[in-house]
């Protein structure tokens, strides 16, 4: 039986590493412990199978809790007075407060999501100045947000269309 990896300290243990090692020393160990438990290179006993469960499951552990990291580039401007933006990461949209006074290579983090982390680069061609107004949130990306998170799911859908179907009965 596979001993369950269920923390990220099991996994960089599972792997002997410690916690603050990393994902890219997590990667090599995994490679080199593969090399060595492989099927192909030793022969497949119950303890060499559980303990390749154990290092592939560590490392999907691992994998799967990794940060996001993005990056953005904003002008001088927007740097200085502050500015919301829009992301994506893949098919979803991430939501982006960068504070008044922001320097370039500084790191913030996504609204509701401690694990993506934006690098944020401050655009070297010269703004033509702040405008009368400054604006703290592009119109469109906070329409785009709104609208990807206010559409109702498939899921809502249905249950509206089977409480529909069973009122009319």
């Amino acid at each position: 039986m596979t001993a369950r990896v269920t923390s990220i300290g099991q996994a960089y243990a599972a792997l002997g590493l410690a916690p603050g090692d990393g994902r890219e020393a997590a990667k090599s160990a995994f490679r080199a412990l593969v090399k060595t438990l492989h099927p192909d290179v030793t022969p497949p006993t119950p303890q060499t199978l559980a303990r390749l469960a154990e290092i592939v499951a560590a490392m999907d552990l691992i994998k799967a809790n990794a940060p996001v990291c993005l990056d953005i580039e904003i002008s001088r401007t927007e740097a200085a007075t502050g500015v919301t933006r829009t992301l994506r990461h893949g098919e979803r949209p991430v939501l982006v407060r960068i504070p008044a006074g922001t320097r370039d290579g500084e790191r913030v983090t996504a609204v509701g999501e401690p694990g993506t982390i934006i690098t944020i680069r401050i655009a070297t061609a010269q703004d033509t100045g702040p405008s009368d107004i400054p604006s703290l949130l592009d119109r469109a990306d906070l329409e785009a947000f709104i609208h990807e998170y206010s559409r109702p799911s498939a899921h809502a859908r249905l249950a509206r269309w089977i409480r529909k179907a069973q009122s009319a009965a």
